[in-house]
């Protein structure tokens, strides 16, 4: 018997890897952004972050991803949780 994906259609999802940071000050204030309007999911909270490209590894994405949105360099990071997320059109492996 083979299994049928969520939703009853035979058509496979696309599953999109993305990496975030979770980043905090001395104090223990943490970063997060509004997700702005005319993107999906448009004024969700988030951590930075995005997607990897094929070939990337999770830290370089990382790296790649907060020097493009924050103007930092990563000088230190792990991983720390994972977490997937079923959309109707795609799979969100965080």
């Amino acid at each position: 018997m083979c299994a049928r994906p969520a939703g009853g259609s035979d058509i496979a999802k696309p599953v999109i890897l993305v990496v975030a940071a979770a980043l905090y000050d001395r104090t223990g204030r943490v970063l997060i952004a509004q997700r702005p309007a005319g993107k999906p999911l448009a004024g969700r909270w988030e951590f930075p972050g995005g997607k990897v490209a094929a070939g990337e590894s999770e830290h370089a994405a990382l790296a790649r991803e907060l020097r493009e949105e924050l103007g930092i360099e990563v000088t230190a990071s792990r991983p720390f949780m994972g977490r997937n997320h079923a959309y109707a059109d795609r799979d969100v492996e965080l």
